[in-house]
């Protein structure tokens, strides 16, 4: 077994002990076990676009989900709204902002621009590669 595959293992079973101490202590609170489920779920999904950020690779993402994702999370923002549920409201409404700078960034690293720029400049390497080769021969 990798290093990285035990740190893996440890990972996930560190959050099923997480998950078990907090819905044992907080099962009677149930507000307080919603507010931190929203709070969890949305410190999550800030962590993966933080690093789409940094790694500017939205390639994987699916321009579909986000597109229903940010559907989803905003009609919870409304209906939390709607219900007084400032947890639900607050988290989903930050999902959505989330999901929408997804939407954006994929757009953005994906238009048709800098595919045609990486292209030209994919040729132009191609080229002098072909120059170099054939002063060396000729």
């Amino acid at each position: 077994m990798n290093s990285q595959y035990k740190k893996d293992i440890l990972l996930i079973i560190g959050t099923i002990i997480a998950v078990t101490i907090s819905v044992i202590s907080l099962y009677h609170w149930p507000v307080a076990l919603g507010a931190l489920a929203a709070w969890i779920t949305t410190g999550s999904f800030c962590l993966q676009v933080i690093h789409m950020i940094r790694k500017k690779d939205t390639t994987g993402v699916s321009l579909g989900m986000y597109a229903a994702l940010f559907f989803g999370v905003t009609s919870w923002t409304f209906y939390g709204y709607k219900m007084n549920d400032i947890p639900v409201m607050s988290a989903n409404g930050i999902t959505a902002i989330l999901a929408i700078t997804v939407i954006v960034l994929k757009l953005y690293n994906e238009r048709p621009i800098k595919q045609k720029k990486a292209a030209k400049t994919r040729l132009m390497k191609k080229s002098k590669v072909r120059a170099t080769v054939r002063q060396q021969i000729g």
